[in-house]
């Protein structure tokens, strides 16, 4: 794979983070700008400021049906936007290079020739390649590669975190709903071990409206916006893991060239 080829596949890769970055950071704020006034109905006066009214890592009361605290949903909508705008970077000087500039094909593939040396007949391969004077790019490889692979560590505990808070809430309500609708037998089992965590955030789009500090006057769809928040981050990383791939083979083919981070 040549360099062109290469940076052909970086484009792609980063125009995919930047839209899946965007809808992750979407797909959060909205269930948490719907909830935060709902949920938080901490105990305690309000001047103690508890901040609870976040939709990850909900916790179920013997009276109310409190969120978790608002810096986890701070975090989690905020944490995407660094690793976003380097994407939209990325993606524009990529893209640059390979629609625009013919800079990116400053490399062709192996190219074999039959010469003749003292009377004998040898194949040659040579592989053409410009000076680091005509395509400054070669020599950042190495720390593109480096910075992939933070981002992607980065998207991991992102992705980890909300899907943590995703369930803990799922798995709190269940034991709310059971009690609010006055659930026994069957009826509880069902509740925690046959209905998927779409349905139980389907009940509190509907049912936890009701709460005292209840300011909504629509309905939207938690489960469904909170789940593709997850989805998209978790295929973050993976786009995280192939640019780290594809950056660290050229970092490894140009690895005779002095890089911008020494010899």
């Amino acid at each position: 794979m040549n360099q062109y080829q290469t940076e052909r596949r970086l484009t792609w890769c980063y125009a995919g983070l930047a839209l899946l970055l965007a809808l992750s950071t979407i797909c959060i704020a909205i269930p948490f700008n719907h909830w935060k006034t709902t949920l938080d109905v901490c105990p305690g006066g309000y001047f103690e400021n508890t901040n609870c009214g976040c939709i990850f890592f909900g916790v179920s009361t013997t009276q109310y049906f409190n969120g978790g605290h608002n810096s986890y949903c701070w975090y989690a909508v905020i944490a995407p936007i660094p690793i976003l705008v380097y994407a939209i970077l990325l993606f524009l000087f990529h893209m640059y290079r390979v629609c625009i500039s013919d800079v990116g094909k400053y490399e062709d593939e192996k190219s074999t020739a039959m010469e003749e040396i003292e009377g004998e007949s040898i194949v040659v391969s040579t592989r053409h390649q410009v000076t680091r004077h005509n395509d400054a790019v070669i020599y950042c490889w190495i720390p593109t590669s480096c910075f992939a692979a933070i981002f992607c560590i980065y998207n991991i505990v992102h992705a980890a975190i909300i899907t943590n808070g995703f369930v803990r809430t799922c798995t709190q309500y269940r034991g709310f709903l059971a009690r609010e609708i006055h659930a026994a037998g069957d009826h509880v089992t069902v509740i925690h071990f046959r209905l998927m965590c779409q349905a139980i955030y389907d009940f509190m789009d509907y049912m936890q409206k009701d709460t005292l500090n209840s300011r909504l006057g629509t309905i939207i769809n938690t489960g469904v916006s909170l789940q593709l928040a997850i989805i998209a981050s978790w295929v973050s990383v993976v786009l995280w893991a192939a640019v780290t791939v594809y950056t660290a083979r050229r970092a490894y083919r140009e690895r005779t060239v002095l890089t911008c981070c020494g010899n």
